[in-house]
């Protein structure tokens, strides 16, 4: 695989760099939040520490170009921001995040292509939990924060689609 074209890392880039503000939006959301709330809160922090992990660890590989690295870290930075954002969320309501990360069976990747099928994956998964989780918030704001951090995740799934030229990211024009 040639790695993403200038012109799509740019767009890439500006689409995470215009989308990735939008999922902090902590403050005072998690005022006395519901226990079920704190639940979902803490099963995506869970998942967000492996999104980190998975784009750390092919990075630390060496699986990616570096026009490809630099969108993955962008990627990465974005889940960054969504996990503390998260983590701050149960703090604010003065209760321990989960030190959880969640486990993700990892096929035998040997090319960019190979990751990028995994990212893919990964940041479908992602999508469809947040899409889940908003419907099952108490806290309307907290459902906010996690519908926010959906629409960035299915960025990276439209882009990840892109480079792997996959068309469409959802063939049935829906996050399932």
């Amino acid at each position: 695989m040639a790695g993403l074209s200038r012109a799509q890392l740019l767009g890439s880039l500006a689409a995470c760099g215009i989308l990735g503000p939008l999922s902090v939006r902590p403050a005072g959301a998690a005022a006395h939040a519901d226990s079920g709330d704190i639940q979902l809160i803490n099963a995506s922090i869970a998942l967000e520490r492996a999104a980190i992990k998975m784009y750390g660890d092919a990075a630390a590989a060496h699986l990616v170009s570096t026009n490809v690295a630099n969108v993955t870290n962008q990627f990465s930075n974005d889940h960054t921001a969504q996990l503390g954002a998260l983590v701050a969320l149960v703090q604010q309501d003065g209760q321990t995040p989960s030190a959880d990360t969640t486990a993700l069976t990892a096929p035998d990747m040997k090319t960019e292509a190979d990751f990028l099928a995994f990212a893919l994956s990964t940041e479908r998964q992602l999508a469809s939990s947040y899409l889940a989780a908003v419907p099952q918030f108490k806290n309307r704001d907290l459902a906010k924060t996690a519908a926010s951090i959906l629409g960035v995740d299915t960025t990276h799934v439209a882009v990840l689609s892109e480079a792997l030229r996959q068309y469409p990211a959802y063939p049935s024009g829906f996050v399932s």
